[in-house]
C-alpha cells in the first residue's frame, strides 16, 4: 500500500478511548472539546503541565498488524507486550480500539497514553513496528505521527 493509501486508511478510522467517564471517539483532524475537558479533569491538581502552556500531550499506539495481518494470537501477544512496556515505563494509559470505517480491517486494541511527547511515541511505535501513531495535545486536533 502506498503512502497516500495508508494516510487515507488511517484517516478513515475511529480511535476509541475507553475512560472511566465514557468512551470518546477521536478522528484525525477533528478537535474534541469534550475530550479536552475530560483530560483536564484527569490531571491531578497542582501537577506541573510543563512548558506546553498547560496543554496535555497524549498518544495512541497499537501493537497490532505492523505492515501485514498477523494471527489473532500473535497480535494479542504483541499487545500484551506493549501494555507491559507502557506500564514498566510508568506511563498512565487507557485501553481503546481502532475501528476502520470500511470494516475491511479487524478492530485493533490500542493504548491511549497521557503525558507523552512525540519522541517517546516514535520510539514506542518503532519498537512495535508501526508505520504511524496518533498524537495530540489539548486544544488541537489529533494528528498522525509517521514513524
Amino acid at each position: 500500500m502506498n503512502h497516500a493509501a495508508l494516510d487515507a486508511a488511517f484517516r478513515a478510522t475511529s480511535y476509541r478511548v475507553v475512560t472511566p467517564e465514557r468512551i470518546f471517539v477521536l478522528r484525525i483532524g477533528v478537535a474534541d472539546a469534550a475530550f479536552d475537558a475530560f483530560l483536564y479533569r484527569e490531571v491531578t491538581l497542582g501537577q506541573s503541565l510543563g512548558s506546553t502552556g498547560g496543554a496535555i500531550r497524549w498518544g495512541i499506539v497499537t501493537a497490532y498488524n505492523p505492515g501485514a495481518l498477523l494471527s489473532t494470537e500473535e497480535n494479542q501477544l504483541r499487545q500484551r507486550r506493549l501494555q507491559n512496556r507502557i506500564s514498566a515505563a510508568g506511563w498512565r494509559f487507557f485501553n481503546g480500539c481502532n475501528l476502520a470505517d470500511d470494516d475491511l480491517w479487524p478492530a485493533e486494541p490500542n493504548c491511549f497514553l497521557l503525558h507523552v511527547d512525540e519522541g517517546q511515541l516514535r520510539i514506542l511505535g518503532r519498537e512495535f513496528d508501526q508505520l504511524a501513531v496518533v498524537c495530540g495535545r489539548t486544544g488541537t486536533a489529533p494528528r498522525l505521527l509517521w514513524i
